[in-house]
C-alpha cells in the first residue's frame, strides 16, 4: 500500500511538474508577441523579459533577464520605482496608493524616456515576482507634440490668409477705385472735349491722351490680375510660368539662378499649378531675402506621376533654428491643400532645400489639350 500511494505521488507530482512548465511555456509564447514591454521582476533585478520591453531598453532579446533594476532607471528614482512596485497599481491613473509619479526609465546607451508603468503581483516558477508592464511614451508624446505644433502653424496659417485676402481685397478696391476709376473718368472728361474740339490739332492731342491713358489703365488692370491669379499659368502653362519668373527676379537681384525645368507629359489642374507656381514663388523669394547664397537651382520635373517641385540654395540656411516660420507654414499648407507634401531640410552654411510633391490633379489633359 504504502509503495502504491508513493508512485501515485511521485506520478502526481511529475503531472504537476508538467503543468507547471507547460503554462510558463504559454506564459512566454504571449510575452514574446505582445506590443508592450513585460518584464517579471524578482528582488531588485528583471527575472524576465519579453522582446518588446528588451527592444524599449535597448538591449538583445535575451540579455535583459539578470540586469539589476537599478540600471534601468533614472539616478535618485530607485525608490520612487520601489513604491510603485509595492503599491501594485498603475502609476499614470493617479490613485491615491501611488502618491509619487513614475520615474523616467533609462535605455542601455544611457538615454531616459517617459513611460507609463503598471505592477502586478504574480508568482512565476514557483516564487513571487513583480510583473511590471512598461510602454514607452516618447511616440505618443512626439506625436502630441507635433499635433499641438501643427495646430499652432495652422492657425497662424488662417490668420495670416485671412489678413493677405484682406489686403489683396483693399488693395484691389484702391486700385480700382483710385487709379483706374480716375483714368476711366480723365478719359471720359477728354472724350467730352474732343468731340466739341473744332480745331483739328487739338482734337488729334486731346484723342491722343485718351489712347495714353487707356494704356496706362491697361498695365493698371494686368497688375490687379497678376496679383489675384499669375495671367502666365493660363497664357504659357507652368513650366513656362515658373521660367520667366525666376529669370526675371533674379535679373532684377542680379544673382544666378540654374532652371532644371522639363516639359512635364500632362497639364496639372488649375488648383495644382497655381499652388506650385506660389510655393516656388515663396521659396525663390525666401533665397532672395534671407539666405545670403551664390547659387540657386530651381527643379521641376515628373516624377512617378507626380510634379516634383525643388528649389535649393547655397546660402546660410537655418542653422539651429527649427524650420517653422509662417512662409514656411504657409507653403506646407499650399502643398496640402492641393494634395501633396512638401518638405524643408536646413543646416547652418549648408543651404536650405525646399521639396514638393504635389498630384497632377483630377482635371488631368494631354499636353496643349484644353480643360
Amino acid at each position: 500500500m504504502n509503495a502504491g500511494r508513493a508512485a501515485r505521488s511521485t506520478v502526481d507530482g511529475t503531472e504537476h511538474v508538467m503543468q507547471s512548465q507547460q503554462r510558463e511555456d504559454q506564459f512566454r509564447e504571449l510575452m514574446h508577441i505582445l506590443p508592450d514591454g513585460v518584464m517579471l521582476i524578482a528582488g531588485d533585478e528583471v527575472h524576465y523579459a519579453n522582446p518588446a520591453c528588451a527592444a524599449q531598453f535597448g538591449y538583445p532579446a535575451d540579455r535583459l533577464a539578470g540586469e539589476a533594476l537599478s540600471a534601468l532607471v533614472e539616478d535618485g528614482a530607485m525608490q520612487r520605482l520601489l513604491a510603485l512596485l509595492d503599491a501594485g497599481t498603475d502609476a499614470q491613473d493617479g490613485a491615491d496608493t501611488v502618491p509619487m509619479p513614475a520615474p523616467r526609465m533609462r535605455r542601455r546607451d544611457g538615454s531616459l524616456f517617459n513611460a507609463s508603468l503598471s505592477a502586478r503581483d504574480v508568482r512565476y516558477a514557483g516564487r513571487p515576482c513583480k510583473l511590471l508592464i512598461v510602454r514607452d511614451l516618447t511616440e505618443p508624446e512626439r506625436m502630441r507634440d507635433a499635433l499641438a505644433l501643427r495646430n499652432r502653424e495652422l492657425q497662424a496659417v488662417a490668420g495670416r490668409l485671412f489678413s493677405l485676402q484682406e489686403e489683396e481685397r483693399r488693395a484691389v478696391s484702391r486700385d480700382l477705385h483710385d487709379d483706374v476709376g480716375q483714368s476711366i473718368t480723365a478719359m471720359k472728361l477728354s472724350a467730352s472735349a474732343a468731340m466739341e474740339e473744332i480745331d483739328a490739332d487739338r482734337r488729334r492731342d486731346d484723342l491722343a491722351g485718351i489712347v495714353e491713358l487707356a494704356d496706362s489703365t491697361v498695365e493698371k488692370l494686368r497688375g490687379i490680375s497678376t496679383l489675384l491669379r499669375p495671367p502666365q499659368l493660363d497664357a504659357l502653362g507652368l513650366e513656362a510660368a515658373l521660367r520667366g519668373h525666376a529669370m526675371q527676379l533674379f535679373r532684377s537681384a542680379g544673382m544666378p539662378v540654374e532652371l532644371r525645368i522639363e516639359p512635364l507629359p500632362r497639364r496639372p489642374s488649375r488648383e495644382v499649378e497655381q499652388a506650385c507656381f506660389r510655393i516656388a514663388q515663396e521659396a525663390l523669394a525666401n533665397v532672395l531675402r534671407h539666405s545670403r547664397a551664390r547659387s540657386t537651382v530651381l527643379v521641376l520635373r515628373d516624377e512617378d506621376g507626380q510634379l516634383r517641385l525643388e528649389v535649393h540654395d547655397d546660402g546660410a540656411g537655418f542653422g539651429q533654428a527649427p524650420a517653422h516660420g509662417l512662409g514656411l507654414a504657409i507653403m506646407r499648407e499650399r502643398a496640402r491643400s492641393a494634395g501633396g507634401l512638401l518638405r524643408i531640410e536646413s543646416s547652418g552654411g549648408s543651404g536650405t532645400r525646399v521639396r514638393a510633391w504635389l498630384p497632377y490633379g483630377a482635371a488631368e489633359t494631354d499636353r496643349g489639350g484644353r480643360r
